[in-house]
């Protein structure tokens, strides 16, 4: 034996590191919450949120008759958001065109339920009687609870397209049997301000959908 004695042996320093110390720490979990969750939520609400878009003008009150040969108004509309149309049923290519768009309106506001309805006035109410008007609503299979087609005196429905709507609508000049009205659809809130004019587009019905959400949701 050589009478040397074994080297003392090494203690480990069981006292924690520098990321220990903070990570034992409650105000470094408290730091570590407000980041991944607050200022995110935070950031979110800071964000500007869309708004609807703006009334434009007023509608004046108007009373005519349903396909179902029932009186209808604005007052059947209060608290509805809607969607305005025209068309006259001997059309014989732009008025389908509409209707098909349509369609597709009366599809993608389904959600909605009876929140949301569709309603188009006839340019021809003449010839347009509620029955004609019936038959034409089951062409295009539009829905009798939220897809509700107009007609009645002549005078009245003038006076709701042009002077309320501001829309154009009437005779050709030059040839009586040629009947002219707009091709926008118009989308009016409960209180009964239009709230805006739309394409018949994909793109216009993207952003009829689009505006009708906000008015729904934000007013």
């Amino acid at each position: 034996m050589s009478g040397k004695l074994d080297p003392q042996p090494k203690v480990l320093d069981s006292r924690p590191g520098t990321l220990g110390r903070l990570l034992s720490r409650p105000v470094v979990w408290v730091v570590a919450v407000v980041l991944l969750f607050v200022l995110p939520l935070a950031s979110s609400l800071a964000r500007e949120l869309p708004k609807p878009p703006p009334k434009l003008l007023q509608l004046p009150s108007f009373q005519l008759t349903s396909e179902k040969n029932t009186a209808f108004g604005s007052e059947d509309l209060r608290g509805k958001v809607w969607v305005a149309s025209f068309v006259f049923t001997s059309c014989p290519s732009v008025c389908p065109a509409l209707m098909e768009r349509l369609q597709k309106v009366q599809h993608r506001s389904r959600n909605a339920g009876a929140a949301v309805r569709l309603v188009t006035f006839t340019v021809d109410p003449e010839t347009d009687t509620p029955e004609r008007l019936a038959a034409y609503a089951r062409r295009f299979k539009a829905s009798p609870y939220r897809w509700t087609f107009l007609t009645g005196d002549l005078g009245v429905i003038e006076k709701t397209v042009v002077k309320g709507f501001k829309l154009a609508m009437g005779r050709d000049a030059e040839n009586l049997f040629q009947i002219f009205h707009s091709e926008r659809f118009v989308l009016v809130d409960g209180d009964g301000f239009i709230r805006g004019y739309y394409e018949a587009t994909d793109e216009g019905i993207d952003k009829l959908m689009s505006d009708m959400s906000l008015v729904l949701n934000l007013g």
